[in-house]
């Protein structure tokens, strides 16, 4: 690995026939500052950025290696060691949160210090069939193995690396720093879900709830959790942007969600096809039934214990789906006040 690494460390540009592809990077969707000064890097860089498990993504053969250059300015941490052969530092990804490609038996993780680099070499093919699909399509570097330097855009640069040391394919793009966090942003998530499953993109007919509830991360000020957040519906003389819902967050903790005496943090913007009827975003029902509100949904019992499985998971807010009368796209857009927003897909297929 580290001949590998010192190979194709001083490449400052690809060889004329190499592919270059632009790199899209985001901060991870687990934490609210992985994107922020003199905060742990947490970043996920986007190979493959359509996320769609329809989209390919692309495999590795055994000694092919992908070489992520980091900058300077973001420091190693060096309390933190890097682990070869579990994924506390990075992850490969299939596009989706909690979508890892399996590590174990498949490649390994090195760094290589000269370069600044976090090196993945495949230890056996790297298909994208099977277990693995669609493929490789995200990096996830995380596990507070970097420190983010001071506000600022940075390039960065990823390189997929044949066994001999050719470049196969060459991936550039920028880093954001933000000096502080944003008051409120949201993630995607499927931690409410057995590992691997994901939420987005599902298939349903048309009037169908889908299978899977929606999922997402809620972070308020200062990066605190924000719980007792649920769907409330949809009031357009006030909120006339959030056409599919109110995000309501239970403030004076009645178990109700009353957008005149409660908190509006945020709200659904809905697109469906032209003339569809019936399309909702709720809230679930407990088996009390009483609406599951942010912060109450376990998180799957598939996870470890130690990382929260079993437990209610802070900030998590599930999103029961139905679609409507008609075939076609579903795109509910989630956003907070503030904050972010996230997108989703769910197709309506004609019986």
């Amino acid at each position: 690995m580290a001949a590998l690494a010192a190979a194709v460390a001083g490449c400052a540009t690809p060889p004329p026939n190499v592919p270059m592809k632009a790199l899209m990077t985001a901060p991870a969707p687990v934490t609210f500052d992985g994107n922020v000064a003199g905060q742990a890097t947490d970043f996920v860089f986007m190979l493959v950025p359509d996320s769609n498990p329809a989209a390919p993504g692309f495999g590795m053969r055994a000694g092919e290696s992908l070489r992520l250059a980091l900058p300077a300015a973001f420091k190693r941490n060096t309390t933190v060691a890097i682990s070869a052969d579990t994924d506390v530092n990075l992850v490969l990804t299939k596009g989706w949160p909690q979508g890892a490609v399996k590590l174990a038996g498949q490649y390994r993780v090195g760094y290589d210090e000269k370069g600044n680099a976090m090196v993945v070499t495949a230890a056996q093919d790297v298909p994208a069939e099977g277990a693995n699909a669609p493929g490789i399509k995200v990096i996830h570097l995380r596990g507070r193995s970097f420190v983010n330097p001071m506000p600022g855009d940075f390039p960065v640069r990823v390189d997929h690396v044949a066994s001999d040391g050719k470049v196969l394919a060459t991936w550039q793009g920028q880093l954001k720093v933000l000096d502080s966090a944003p008051t409120a942003r949201l993630a995607p998530t499927n931690f409410h879900l057995a590992p691997g499953v994901n939420s987005d993109f599902q298939k349903v007919t048309p009037g169908q709830v889908a299978p899977y509830a929606l999922g997402l991360l809620l972070w308020g000020a200062q990066g605190a959790a924000l719980n007792d957040v649920g769907i409330a519906p949809r009031d357009l003389t006030r909120f006339p942007r959030y056409t599919g819902g109110l995000l309501v967050q239970d403030s004076n903790h009645d178990g109700k969600l009353d957008p005149a005496t409660d908190t509006v943090v945020g709200g659904i913007i809905g697109a469906a096809p032209q003339g569809a009827t019936g399309q909702a975003a709720t809230s679930p029902m407990g088996a009390n039934g009483a609406l599951v509100l942010s912060g109450q949904t376990v998180r799957h019992a598939a996870y470890p214990p130690a990382a929260g499985g079993g437990k209610p998971n802070p900030g998590l807010l599930t999103i029961q789906f139905k679609a409507g009368s008609l075939p076609g796209l579903y795109r509910p857009t989630v956003e907070l006040i503030g904050g972010n927003a996230y997108q989703f897909t769910i197709e309506a297929i004609a019986r």
